[in-house]
């Protein structure tokens, strides 16, 4: 998957906050990028199997340069998708298993990733549909930087009110998975 770089989103901040220094900005972009993602587990990538040989019950997760795992959303082998409250746990590095194979085993993995603090951007996708929020997230946290020349508490305010309605927002798509059905039932007399 192709990513897009930090500087993609400069033009939305910079304007905002012009003698901010453009390392600063790209800094913030990617704190922002970080939060939005673990925040709305929208960037959900299935990772490179987990191989687990006879006797060993944990397996070191790999997630692609520039990200983290946030958490295993699936975990699938020759039976079937296993159960996260049975089966196994997870973190951001590695699966253990509850209990230790007998025989040679592999799992397919899906995670929810989020950018690393090295990261140098994020997949073109994401950026393109989340870019803009994410640049408000930017914003009002250089904003809200106190005693530097582009401070402004409440520009900074309504950027993050912004920036935590893109958030909400995201996790609506994410739960409608990208379709737009309603999330609510309709009721139904039985009688």
């Amino acid at each position: 998957m192709a990513n897009s770089p930090w500087k993609t989103l400069v033009g939305y901040v910079q304007p905002e906050v012009a003698t901010c220094p453009k390392g600063t900005i790209i800094n913030e972009i990617r704190r922002a990028a970080i939060r939005f993602c673990r925040e709305t587990a929208i960037w959900v990538e299935q990772l490179d199997p987990l191989f687990f040989p006879a006797g060993m019950d944990t397996a070191d997760l790999d997630a692609p340069r520039g990200s983290r795992a946030c958490m295993v959303t699936e975990l699938k082998g020759e039976n079937g998708v296993l159960d996260p409250q049975y089966d196994y746990s997870a973190t951001p590095d590695m699966v253990k298993l509850i209990n230790t194979p007998t025989i040679n085993s592999q799992f397919e993995v899906k995670a929810v990733l989020k950018p690393t603090l090295s990261s140098d951007g994020m997949p073109e996708g994401l950026m393109e549909d989340w870019g803009e929020i994410i640049a408000y997230g930017a914003i009002a946290s250089l904003k809200a930087m106190i005693g530097r020349e582009w401070e402004d508490l409440s520009g900074a305010q309504i950027k993050m009110n912004l920036f935590n309605d893109g958030i909400a927002d995201a996790i609506v798509d994410r739960l409608r998975e990208g379709t737009n059905k309603p999330l609510r039932v309709k009721s139904r007399s039985f009688f």
